[in-house]
């Protein structure tokens, strides 16, 4: 792409500050940036979570973060402006802002290797483009703006980058300070995000590949012995940290949660096996699932990079790949293309909710190589032009060539100009498009859970959501603020018991504890297992009387659906009038008994039949709707299911059956009926007449 007879002369730097004046402005403006785009205060989800952890300090989810939260300890109380949840906020943007400037540092690196004899204007701005890219990519920036582990995880992987290609350029002596950095920085990485590991395999490549180019002093034995221990030390050292886990356990006051004499929650066990749990995060290797990647995988991930770079970046980075082909820089693919690809591939086989942060280092390598392919297209284009200007060919332009045709100065002119424009077509559209990650406005949690806090809830309650997420505000207000800390706030998966599987079962156990209960908002489905009141903003959750007092039982055998396999019972149901009016309503109530575990979510209906077995009017829908559908119903619960029927104006009077059953929808369109329903009473329609 580049020719190769350029100028083999290298030019100086137009002013000799002007690296560190042109790195440090990007940092600044990278700050500037996401300061501008801030959140400004608590957060929901795992944001929420990072920015009450450190202040205590206590301990984050698996695997448990200790840099990130011994770093955010000391930032939270040394730094005393605004209020905590801001400065860890503030905490990502400036170590992403460090992150946005090592980029442009290893791209420096790698210009300077790939392109030595370039002018180092060229390279000056072709790193600037690459570093002022990253900073605007989608995902990097969204997380560079809330209190989040990923700014400082994409830090450690450019800090990795710019120390393996120190490391090279020192002749691979393993007993020089950057192969020595190098070692502990990986090590030191691994204490906050354990997928750096998969770096490894390509630094090693690199530095395998790089190490037989140059010839290597021979040490001795005792020297080499002596070498292997400072790294392997140097390596190991940083991961005592996770010791952090087990010494803070015991001040952290939510590693065990008491909702009753009888009730304990056990969310971070301090034994020997838990602390191996929590820092290996077990708990989610499920979520690792080869077999399920498909081609809607590759979809997603190539829908993720569209929406970093756009299709002129990707081009960009296509051009920069193959001027590392070009000028054989095999080492430099190793490193970024196989770095890229073992990120990319554990992303399409990992199936956590937030995969898409986790894609972050692989933008990354994406950005190094549009820097490349800036410099390289924009060289390529102004040689072309010049052979067109004077029809020399190829083989015969030489550098003395191009300076009697074409002035020197105009020739740079003409290649910065293109540097410009690249990055005018690259970053502008790219930052004009990802503005949407602003956050400088989303201020949503703390008034919600200040209106919530400040309501006459009862002490010792419990306040309920099926989504951890909205409950890590609250926990902030307990344990920063110490806001009404007599409240306990309940979720589902909030431990690995199986009674706090899914929210009708975190209900059953908030119920059993004779707290006062509360949904922090409507739930619907949740009718069937207790009766809710609105008070204020939340819904007061009481038991259902059990067994219910239903006035009609089915006739024994009870009926079940489907008929024959028994797996859910009818067991009686309520009328809340035995006749009504035309255009008015009946309520039936249903009380259903699973006999077994089940796996579909089925939908009850009532019919309402004339005596023709014509349908009059009718009600369908899904028993515990969207939080506890059937197939989280537990064998032997009772569970009550209301069905409102209109009967239509003008209805003719007389006696009509109730006809009642379940159905199921394998997939959108297609109902499998279970059987055809079961009659199991009447309503009357009276005469308009009748009194």
């Amino acid at each position: 792409m580049i020719d190769h007879q350029i100028s083999a002369r290298k030019q100086s730097y137009p002013h000799p500050h002007l690296d560190l004046v042109v790195g440090t402005g990007l940092i600044l403006a990278a700050l500037l940036l996401y300061i501008l785009t801030l959140a400004p205060t608590v957060l929901e989800a795992d944001s929420g979570e990072f920015q009450f952890v450190p202040w205590l300090p206590g301990i984050a989810h698996p695997p448990g973060y200790p840099l990130y939260t011994l770093l955010g300890w000391l930032w939270t109380h040394l730094f005393p402006f605004g209020e905590v949840a801001w400065r860890m906020n503030l905490l990502s943007a400036i170590v992403a802002a460090l992150t946005v400037g090592l980029t442009y540092a290893v791209v420096r690196q790698m210009l300077a290797k790939t392109l030595p004899s370039l002018p180092d204007l060229h390279r000056l701005l072709a790193a600037f483009i690459s570093g002022a890219m990253f900073a605007v990519t989608h995902t990097f920036w969204s997380q560079a703006i809330i209190a989040e582990v990923y700014a400082l995880h994409a830090f450690f992987i450019a800090l990795i980058l710019w120390l393996a290609l120190k490391v090279q350029t020192m002749g691979c002596d393993w007993r020089a300070w950057p192969a020595k950095l190098l070692t502990f920085v990986f090590g030191l990485s691994l204490t906050h995000h354990l997928t750096t590991i998969l770096l490894l395999p390509a630094l090693l490549a690199f530095l395998f590949i790089s190490e037989k180019r140059v010839p290597q002093t021979q040490l001795e034995k005792s020297s080499k012995v002596k070498l292997l221990f400072i790294h392997g030390t140097l390596f190991c050292a940083p991961l005592l940290l996770y010791l952090y886990l087990p010494l803070a356990a015991p001040t952290t006051p939510y590693t065990t949660l008491s909702l009753s004499d009888n009730q304990t929650l056990t969310l971070y066990d301090n034994s020997l096996s838990g602390f191996w749990h929590h820092i290996t995060a077990i708990v989610f290797t499920s979520e690792i699932r080869p077999a399920a990647v498909g081609f809607d995988r590759v979809q997603f991930a190539w829908r993720l990079l569209w929406l970093q770079v756009g299709g002129i970046g990707i081009g960009f980075a296509l051009v920069g790949l193959i001027t590392l082909w070009q000028r054989r820089q095999f080492d430099l693919l190793l490193l970024t293309g196989l770095g890229s690809l073992i990120f990319l591939s554990f992303n399409l086989i990992y199936f956590i909710g937030d995969v898409y942060v986790l894609f972050i280092p692989v933008w990354l390598f994406v950005c190094l190589w549009i820097g490349l392919g800036s410099v390289g297209l924009a060289h390529w284009l102004v040689n072309s032009f010049v052979r067109r200007k004077t029809r020399m060919p190829k083989e015969t332009l030489l550098a003395s060539t191009i300076e009697r045709r074409l002035s020197k100065t105009i020739y740079e002119l003409l290649v910065v100009s293109l540097l410009c424009l690249c990055c005018l077509l690259l970053v502008l559209p790219t930052l004009i498009h990802n503005i949407q990650v602003s956050q400088k406005t989303n201020d949503a949690a703390r008034q919600r859970w200040r209106e919530i806090l400040a309501e006459s809830v009862p002490k010792e309650a419990i306040l309920l959501s099926n989504d951890r997420n909205e409950i890590m505000p609250m926990w902030y207000y307990q344990y920063v603020e110490g806001l009404r800390p007599d409240l306990f706030g309940l979720f589902p998966l909030i431990v690995t018991d199986p009674k706090y599987a899914n929210i009708g079962r975190v209900l059953d156990q908030a119920l059993a504890s004779g707290r006062p209960v509360y949904l922090i908002k409507p739930m619907d489905g949740l009718e069937l297992k207790a009766d809710l009141v609105q008070e204020g903003t939340l819904y007061r959750a009481t038991v259902n009387e059990y067994p219910p007092p239903y006035r009609h039982e089915v006739i024994f055998p009870k009926v079940t659906i489907p008929p024959g396999i028994d797996s859910i019972k009818l067991l009686g149901y309520d009328l809340s009038a035995e006749q009504v009016s035309p255009g008015g309503q009946i309520t039936v109530t249903l009380y259903w008994q699973a006999v077994k575990e089940l796996s579909t979510d089925y939908t009850s209906y009532v019919h309402l039949i004339k005596s023709d077995d014509q349908g009059l009017t009718q009600s369908d829908h899904r028993p515990g709707g969207n939080f506890y559908p059937s197939r989280y119903w537990q064998p032997g619960e009772i569970l009550r299911d209301h069905h409102t029927l209109t009967i239509p104006p003008g209805a003719p009077a007389g006696p009509y059956r109730l006809r009642v059953g379940m159905y199921y929808q394998p997939e959108p369109g297609l109902i499998l009926e279970m059987g055809h329903g079961e009659e199991i009473g009447q309503v009357i329609v009276p005469s308009e007449f009748s009194e």
